[in-house]
């Protein structure tokens, strides 16, 4: 196997991780996303329940409103874990793209490797052909 083989080959490896690394990166952002949605139901769900008409509302206003603080508190971290997950799929496709290019180049280059060596095959066998109708 010539070297410009062997480059494509390990190009395509990598190309490869560089796929299941975005991947990953996309699959956490969208585990975020709904965790953020969870978050946003939890919170109308506790402003909702902040009636007036039960007889024990102020017995529970507390625990409603530490609630109401540990979301907002999840929901800041999460929001600075989705942008951090967004930097690093824009980070992953970047390089993703790079790869494709020098993976690109390095499959002409061995498509052109490969056509020269077929032609100086075919060369040979036509010149050895030519030299034994020739004796």
């Amino acid at each position: 196997m010539s070297q410009e083989h062997e480059r494509l080959r390990r190009l395509d490896r990598i190309l490869k991780v560089q796929r299941q690394k975005r991947l990953l990166e996309e699959w956490r952002l969208v585990h975020l996303r709904e965790e953020r949605a969870a978050i946003d139901r939890t919170t109308a769900e506790l402003i909702a329940s902040l009636g007036t008409e039960s007889a024990l509302h102020g017995l529970f206003v507390g625990a409603k409103v530490n609630g109401l603080r540990r979301n907002d508190v999840a929901r800041r971290s999460n929001a600075d874990l989705q942008a951090a997950a967004e930097t690093r799929i824009r980070a992953a496709r970047r390089s993703e793209k790079g790869v494709e290019k020098v993976r690109g180049q390095a499959a002409q280059l061995t498509a052109q490797e490969d056509e020269a060596s077929a032609l100086r095959s075919t060369i040979e066998g036509h010149l050895a052909r030519s030299r034994t109708s020739f004796e």
